[in-house]
């Protein structure tokens, strides 16, 4: 039983890794590019905006994205997907149109901001997106799901390397990449799955219980998303305030490098909420979710440290000379990408029961803690007192989280998590230390085949 749980843990996240690596994978090709084509000041404005607008992104689609995989995935749901499907159309289609009015009206307040007609089309494009990607998902439709985050990102770097290089657009450039390549997306979706057609047969038969239980689920994962956002985005806006855009550009090529590990975390948790929702139920869920805690701590906290040596020894050479300081913010920013990475995992305590209102107070808490932090230690630490207020906060919600998730599971730390604690503050020494290159390689070599063998021996084919 549990070597098949194994094997289809596996199963899973090597269809979500295809397509997420490849997808991040491109994207991350575009951190040396806009590095290259644009000013400091325009990657910090890029950023910025892309960070104000995920942040809008769930309040004008009340977070659906977040609602339609898990209640188009849930088989024992008394919804049918068809009225499921016509509620999110209905409601993306409704708020989409709202906020184009408001827009308009805005604009006599707002029009000063640079690219502002754009940055409203990008809102909307960026919420539809993230709302029918998951309706994707959760309809089963794995491959595509896998095949539209690929396309996705590959137009948005050949629409960037067109409008760089040829009309030579600058930041607007990249905005148009993002609008064009979601807007492109969408119709593949609408292509291959005809929803519209669903919802204009469907849309009589209006169940009012649809609306009810979806908003029951998401609307309490707002204040969630405003926490997140005060925890991982106002880091922007105190650098911004502080420190100037030149830092916030800086900061910035730091984060690209560390949303390396956030891409292999984001596979994970993709994989987990679909085993953990599967499991949850098993006799013994609370030994199968300890061994996947630990073994996941462990290979995280061996990724973050052999991620860092190997960038220690490319950073020179993919960096452009004026980011080269970043660096330095690379291993806390890892570590925090790994405590946060933890506190998702447990996250799905929320999930499983259904009841998402019971995660508020630590994440709440989190982010009080988070700003704070960010107040007492720009001044005087600059960037660095932002990464280490992350690593913080982070590892304070992890903690809180391992004991608050007890009422749906208990996670049990062992050996592993210890171990891998260690194992991160001689990293974290091996990363700011001067060390030969030809030493670097070799750790590097000697990292991989450990983490190798221990991923085959005690995981892959480990009975429980």
């Amino acid at each position: 039983m549990a070597d098949n749980r194994v094997k289809a843990f596996l199963n899973t996240f090597s269809i979500y890794a295809i397509g997420t690596i490849g997808a991040k994978l491109v994207a991350f090709a575009l951190v040396p590019l806009y590095t290259f084509f644009l000013a400091k000041d325009d990657m910090g404005y890029f950023d910025l905006s892309i960070t104000l607008i995920m942040l809008l992104v769930p309040f004008i689609t009340f977070d659906l994205r977040d609602g339609a995989f898990r209640f188009l995935i849930d088989k024992h749901s008394d919804l049918s997907h068809k009225d499921v499907l016509s509620y999110i159309i209905r409601t993306l289609t409704r708020n989409s149109v709202i906020v184009a009015i408001l827009s308009v009206i805005g604009y006599f307040y707002l029009s000063h901001l640079a690219y502002y007609p754009i940055l409203v089309l990008l809102l909307i494009a960026f919420g539809c997106y993230e709302v029918m990607i998951q309706v994707v998902r959760g309809l089963g439709h794995t491959k595509l799901f896998v095949a539209i985050g690929v396309i996705n990102a590959l137009l948005v770097l050949a629409l960037s390397l067109f409008f760089l290089i040829v009309p030579r657009w600058g930041v607007l450039s990249i905005f148009l990449a993002n609008l064009i390549s979601r807007i492109i997306s969408l119709g593949i979706i609408e292509y291959k799955l005809r929803l519209i057609p669903i919802y204009l047969n469907h849309r009589k038969e209006y169940n009012r219980q649809v609306g009810h239980d979806l908003l029951h689920y998401t609307l309490p994962l707002l204040p969630n998303v405003l926490a997140w956002w005060a925890i991982e985005s106002t880091s922007k806006l105190f650098i911004n305030h502080y420190l100037g855009l030149e830092y916030n550009g800086i900061f910035a090529v730091a984060i690209k490098f560390s949303n390396i590990l956030q891409v292999a975390a984001g596979i994970f948790y993709q994989t987990w909420q679909e085993t953990a929702i599967k499991e949850m139920h098993a006799a013994d869920h609370n030994r199968f979710f300890s061994r996947i805690f630990n073994n996941y701590f462990f290979l995280m906290s061996m990724t973050v440290i052999l991620a860092t040596l190997a960038l220690k020894l490319l950073y020179p050479y993919i960096v452009a000379e004026g980011y080269q300081d970043s660096y330095i913010y690379i291993y806390p920013l890892f570590v925090a990408v790994l405590f946060h990475a933890m506190g998702s995992f447990l996250d799905l305590a929320y999930q499983c029961s259904r009841k998402t209102y019971r995660g508020l107070p630590s994440i709440i808490s989190t982010a009080i803690l988070a700003i704070l932090l960010y107040y007492l230690t720009i001044d005087r630490w600059g960037l660095t007192g932002i990464s280490v207020s992350l690593i913080i906060s982070y590892g304070y919600l992890m903690i809180y989280r391992l004991f608050d998730s007890r009422f749906a599971f208990r996670i049990t730390p062992d050996r592993m998590f210890v171990l891998s604690l260690i194992l991160l503050i001689i990293g974290g020494v091996l990363s700011y230390a001067h060390i030969h290159p030809a030493i670097i390689l070799a750790l590097l070599l000697i990292g991989i085949a450990a983490t190798s063998y221990y991923a085959i021996s005690h995981i892959i084919t480990k009975k429980v």
